[in-house]
């Protein structure tokens, strides 16, 4: 699919929020924005008129919130896909959001690249809940905290994959892998990928 036919559709009541989005959308080639709105019922107004193929919905908007914009959405366009922001980190409706049919979530502190990665992820069938993730989870050996993704990634490097092809394989960005690259080494305390498998397989995280 050509970049500028994918079309995205972003309703938040902050202007700022609004900007902060559609410039990373821009600037990202990510897609075509087609519509800006300030809550839900425009949303659904602008969705009988424009051909989308994703929404990004804020959860807390007036007149109808994000949540029943979202299983709206999910009923009438089940083709459309859905990315829910929110200020607040809530696992159990973040849990509720995912079986209504949205495609992914995320806390309006993201960073740039977060943002970025979800969208592709979304764009490419798969589904982005990184509050839901394994890597909430930890292995823990000589009080060394790795979480299930860190340890993923390790084996990874261990094989000898590239951080873009990392990426490619677990669905992340390559400044995503790098970071879990370098989180791995300050937690195992190595200053070298070579050390950091060796240490990784001393201490019981791989094999």
């Amino acid at each position: 699919m050509n970049e500028n036919q994918y079309n995205i559709a972003i309703a938040d009541d902050h202007k700022l929020i609004l900007s902060g989005i559609r410039n990373i959308i821009l600037k990202h080639n990510l897609g075509n924005i087609v519509g800006e709105v300030n809550n839900g019922v425009q949303m659904l107004q602008l969705l009988q008129n424009e051909n989308v193929n994703m929404v990004i919905l804020d959860v807390n908007m007036p007149e109808i919130n994000g949540i029943q914009v979202a299983k709206r959405i999910s009923e009438m366009y089940p083709n459309i896909s859905i990315l829910m922001l929110s200020q607040y980190e809530n696992i159990a409706l973040i849990k509720e959001l995912k079986i209504i049919g949205v495609k992914g979530y995320l806390s309006k502190n993201f960073e740039i690249e977060q943002l970025v990665e979800s969208i592709n992820i979304i764009k490419k069938g798969g589904t982005n809940f990184p509050s839901l993730s394994q890597d909430h989870l930890s292995f823990n050996n000589d009080n060394i905290n790795l979480t299930s993704r860190e340890v993923e990634v390790i084996s990874l490097i261990a094989l000898g994959k590239t951080s873009k092809e990392i990426a490619s394989q677990l669905f992340l960005s390559q400044y995503t892998v790098e970071t879990h690259r370098k989180n791995c080494m300050r937690k195992l305390e190595v200053n070298s990928t070579t050390n950091l498998i060796s240490t990784a397989k001393e201490k019981g995280f791989i094999f």
